[in-house]
């Protein structure tokens, strides 16, 4: 595989370096929004790198291969199921976690993977109206906000090879007898207007021995639907991971 992009490492700052995990379609630029620092990785197929027949466990080993010390990490979706891949596989590289509406398991893989033949069939572009809204309330969605520009933009730009290769990868999650051996902090977050995977991110918490469950407004990609709010939750998990205070 292709190495990890490192657009925004921080380096010699003597803190906890953040790496941020994007949701499907996404680049280097899927957290800007939320504004705090540190490092967005691409997967393949995504921005700049050509696309590969890869598995979830792949992207977590190559993620883990650039890290020199243990990371804060946030994911949401896609992120968020390659989040807990690195703690599963990489618990020495992983301080923390913040994971957001994201499952342990798909209930109907078939579905997903039938979903990644559909797009190799017709493309990703008809899909882009029907991505927005499963992904974005409607409110933001008739705002047109920046979020919303943004995804259709990568919807866009990512070929169907991209996309169908990642939907792919994504059916074969199944964490759940790995997760309750993480013992590091998670912040579990719950968008309250998530309609993809309600209560997924719940299931994740009955397994984990050391999490805390968040909820905030927004929708499934809620690091674009709802920054300000995402960030006041990264924000207060490290004051938790720091100081034991519930942020």
């Amino acid at each position: 595989m292709g190495q990890v992009n490192t657009i925004g490492r921080v380096e010699g700052c003597g803190v906890t370096e953040t790496v941020f995990l994007p949701g499907l379609t996404q680049d280097e630029r899927a957290y800007d929004l939320v504004g705090l620092p540190g490092r967005t990785v691409v997967y393949p197929g995504h921005g700049d790198r050509p696309p590969e027949r890869i598995a979830m466990s792949d992207i977590a080993d190559e993620i883990a291969a650039t890290l020199a010390e243990p990371v804060d990490i946030v994911g949401v979706a896609l992120g968020g199921i390659v989040g807990q891949y690195l703690l599963v596989r990489h618990p020495d590289l992983i301080r923390s976690a913040v994971l957001a509406n994201t499952p342990s398991v798909f209930s109907d893989p078939a579905m997903v993977v039938a979903r990644a033949d559909d797009v190799l069939r017709t493309g990703v572009v008809t899909m882009s109206d029907a991505l927005v809204e499963r992904w974005f309330r409607p409110e933001t969605i008739a705002a047109d906000g920046p979020g919303v520009r943004y995804v259709r933009e990568t919807i866009a730009a990512i070929s169907p090879q991209g996309f169908a290769f990642m939907q792919r990868a994504m059916a074969e999650t199944d964490t759940r007898d790995q997760l309750p051996e993480v013992i590091v902090p998670v912040t579990l977050v719950q968008a309250k207007d998530d309609v993809v995977g309600p209560g997924s991110i719940a299931r994740i918490g009955r397994l984990l021995r050391n999490s805390r469950m968040v909820g905030i407004p927004g929708s499934h990609m809620v690091h674009l639907d709802n920054p300000d709010g995402l960030r006041d939750v990264i924000v207060g998990h490290r004051r938790w991971v720091e100081g034991g205070e519930q942020g």
